[in-house]
């Protein structure tokens, strides 16, 4: 090799300048093709037993999740594996007649850390009586294949073969414990309190990071309403979730601040919403000291914290607009209440007014 060679390696540049190596490290879809080819090439097609704890059913597939209680596997069921499993659709109207009536969903399960994510149908809905029905709350026999999908960068199970095998065990254990928590009243609508009429200072129960603070701060800021807000920060997903949140609502409480609380936390799947139909809870809901609002977002089913809650909307944003409005609606009446005891007052001079009138000319005439 040549000095000048040796120049041009060392300094660069130069006509003759070698064009840059080609990365020796594979690109991030390329990693994820090289798992899944070897998850297809392991681990073959699978049968597992599990707990369908959350579903969602769009047009030509279904995304479920199947849970026991040490872990869970996002599954997708494609057209010509459900299209098997639902029954047939029938031309005549449900007449009413005993035993037609399905049992509509409920929720439960658990995830891990304080972040909030977007999830499908609530896992403890009731199973249907249809015996072919496939919902959540069941448990189901799956037959597929482990694959990557590389644009989600998430493992999942492609379904070839599914058969429902009865009640799971985590909506048993969900109905049992709304069953008992039912029998000690903490959803009889008669315990619900209003909210009190001065609202000045709304707590907070939430994640310190999560976007659900914001929504509420920037819903009330333009509102123009001064509530004063105050974070009490709170675990609201996995481990230690429940003891966490059990504790902001007595603390709240205890602390005599507050009007009113907000127990607030963004979307999320079945499993991660699990920790607001614990016992923990929903009993630490319904013995707060002042009116609950929960905010738990989720909109398919309720949990056992909205049950038990004074109020129960389907977004943090929801809970502050529900703030908003009554105080509205209180100013309102108010301002209507001193419009009429203003017209009563002028009503009353006015016929003051005409009495004298009257008695003064009936005391000329005699």
């Amino acid at each position: 090799m040549g000095i000048c060679d040796c120049l041009r390696r060392l300094f660069g540049g130069g006509a003759g300048a070698a064009a840059p190596a080609a990365p020796e490290f594979p690109a991030v879809s390329e990693l994820g093709a090289e798992i899944n080819d070897l998850l297809s090439r392991s681990l073959g097609e699978r049968t597992v037993y599990g707990e369908i704890t959350s579903i969602k059913k769009k047009p030509g597939i279904w995304y479920l999740t199947l849970s026991d209680d040490s872990g869970m596997i996002s599954c997708v069921v494609p057209r010509r594996v459900f299209a098997a499993l639902e029954p047939p659709k029938s031309r005549f109207p449900d007449a009413g007649f005993p035993g037609n009536s399905r049992a509509h969903p409920e929720p439960v399960p658990e995830a891990d850390a304080g972040a909030e994510d977007d999830g499908a149908t609530s896992p403890e809905s009731s199973p249907e009586t249809d015996s072919g029905a496939i919902t959540s709350g069941i448990m189901v026999r799956a037959t597929g294949r482990a694959s990557f999908y590389t644009p989600a960068g998430s493992l999942q199970l492609e379904i070839t073969d599914l058969k429902p095998e009865g009640p799971g065990e985590r909506h048993l254990r969900f109905q049992a414990l709304r069953e008992k928590l039912r029998e000690k009243g903490y959803f009889d609508p008669a315990s619900k309190r209003p909210l009190p009429e001065q609202l000045k200072t709304i707590g907070v129960a939430t994640a310190r990071d999560g976007a659900v603070i914001h929504d509420i701060e920037v819903t009330v800021r333009n509102s123009g309403i001064p509530f004063a807000l105050r974070l009490y920060p709170t675990r609201v997903q996995g481990r230690g979730a429940a003891a966490s949140i059990a504790r902001s609502l007595e603390y709240i409480s205890r602390e005599g601040v507050c009007d009113a609380v907000i127990l607030a936390r963004g979307g999320g799947s079945s499993e991660s919403l699990a920790v607001f139909s614990s016992e923990e809870v929903t009993e630490a809901v319904f013995s707060s000291g002042i009116p609950v609002i929960a905010a738990i977002g989720h909109e398919i089913n309720r949990s056992l914290a909205d049950e038990a809650a004074d109020f129960s909307v389907a977004t943090p944003t929801a809970a502050a607009e529900l703030l908003i409005r009554t105080v509205r609606e209180r100013r309102l009446r108010a301002e209507a209440r001193a419009r009429r005891m203003l017209v009563f007052r002028i009503l009353l001079v006015i016929a003051g007014v005409l009495a004298m009138a009257a008695l003064f000319w009936f005391l000329r005439s005699r």
